[in-house]
């Protein structure tokens, strides 16, 4: 975030479905959390790899917003930048 400005963001708690951001998991437990998956060979730890899927998304989009703080008595926001790498 640059200088300036802050986010406000509103939250219902752990797990609600009104918090601005939600976490997804596959809906078959077999598939969440950190699994290891067996490689080529015979033996399952040889080329082995652990695998972990997920997903987050915007569940409410009125429940968080970014505020420009400033000292100067100006009454038109200026929207932040972002230099991206």
């Amino acid at each position: 975030m640059p200088a300036g400005y802050i986010a406000v963001v509103a939250s219902e708690g752990p797990d609600s479905r009104a918090n601005p951001v939600g976490f997804r998991e596959h809906p078959n437990l077999a598939y969440r959390g950190l699994r290891i998956l067996p490689g080529n060979g015979s033996y399952p730890l040889v080329s082995s790899f652990y695998s972990r899927t997920f997903g987050v998304g915007v569940r409410h989009r009125g429940a968080a917003c970014v505020v420009q703080v400033t000292s100067a008595a100006v009454t038109d926001y200026t929207p932040p930048t972002f230099d991206l790498p």
